[in-house]
């Protein structure tokens, strides 16, 4: 892939083979294959990103009665309450074993 990505960048680069190359004129056609460039990147980006979000959403909406149904009747209030303290716990034990020092704004 990376070979195939200089090939494109050595094509958009190279001076046009006929006569002396006119700079201003090479330059604008360079700016613009590379803005033509960033807006396929962007469309792919931006087709493939709405795919994803359309299949999460869906997986969403599959999974949220079993979710509701976790969250409501089989974790206990008592469990909500033990959450956080664990997460404070992890977060010291981390910050013990890893030797970090937290850093704090002046």
């Amino acid at each position: 892939m990376p070979d195939a990505m200089d090939q494109k960048l050595d094509e958009l680069l190279r001076y046009p083979d006929a006569g002396a190359p006119n700079d201003d004129l090479f330059v604008v056609d360079v700016m613009r294959q590379v803005a033509k460039e960033r807006r396929t990147r962007k469309i792919i980006l931006f087709l493939f990103g709405s795919i994803g979000a359309i299949f999460g959403l869906f997986g969403a909406i599959l999974l949220s009665d079993s979710i509701s149904h976790t969250l409501t009747e089989t974790v206990s209030a008592m469990t909500w309450v033990q959450i956080p303290l664990l997460v404070a716990g992890a977060a010291a034990f981390y910050t013990w074993v890893m030797n970090d020092d937290l850093q704090l704004g002046n």
